[in-house]
């Protein structure tokens, strides 16, 4: 992943050469994790996101202990059991294992769904004020330090416009909207915050940054 990274940045490198002897416009890279977490809104938003993924991620986890403890104790304890005893625990360990699933797909269809009522009026506010920075500047491009990560080798503070843009969020969002482009479509949907609560893998911002602090 690191090296594809690497490559993809490597390939914009000479034009980004090419327009700065030409007297083009420079390029600017914008922090959009942090973006979205500063601007106004975000932190609450990713907090409440964030609650809602641990509760469920318990419950998930309990539910799934009650499935473990039976389908151990019919491994340690088949012999001993009579097939009535047997039967019925079979039943037992099938109906918590479906427990789980459903419980599993009714918290990511619910994550999805406030995703889509939180977060992403945020992103379309940072994207639309991206994009009329960009067009004001007449930026040609705009790098995503969060999703490049170690990709960007050096970035000079002067490019980094990250605080500019919270700045825009939090103080004159609305003279924005007249510059947005169809460039801001290409921040939105973005898939930084994942929680999959059915193979317990996750992304999550929030409790990253507090654990930085």
């Amino acid at each position: 992943m690191k090296t594809s990274v690497l490559v993809a940045v490597a390939t914009l490198i000479p034009g980004m050469f090419l327009m700065q002897a030409n007297g083009g416009s420079p390029v600017a890279v914008i922090d959009f994790e942090r973006a979205i977490s500063e601007a106004p809104g975000g932190k609450d938003a990713l907090d409440k996101l964030n609650n809602f993924a641990n509760d469920q991620r318990t419950a998930i986890a309990k539910k799934q202990q009650e499935a473990d403890d039976l389908a151990n104790k019919l491994r340690t304890q088949d012999r001993a059991l009579s097939e009535t005893a047997r039967t019925q625990l079979n039943k037992d360990l099938q109906t918590a294992e479906a427990s789980v699933q459903t419980m599993a797909d009714s918290a990511q269809t619910k994550l999805a769904q406030m995703r889509t009522e939180l977060l992403a009026p945020i992103e379309q506010k940072t994207a639309m004020a991206v994009s009329a920075y960009a067009t004001e500047h007449s930026l040609k491009i705009v790098l995503d330090a969060s999703s490049l990560q170690n990709g960007l080798v050096y970035v000079h503070d002067t490019a980094d416009v990250t605080t500019e843009i919270i700045r825009r969020i939090a103080t004159d969002l609305e003279n924005h909207r007249e510059h947005a482009s169809a460039g801001a479509d290409k921040l939105l949907n973005r898939p930084w915050f994942k929680v999959d609560f059915r193979h317990g893998h996750e992304m999550n911002l929030a409790e990253d940054t507090a654990a930085a602090e």
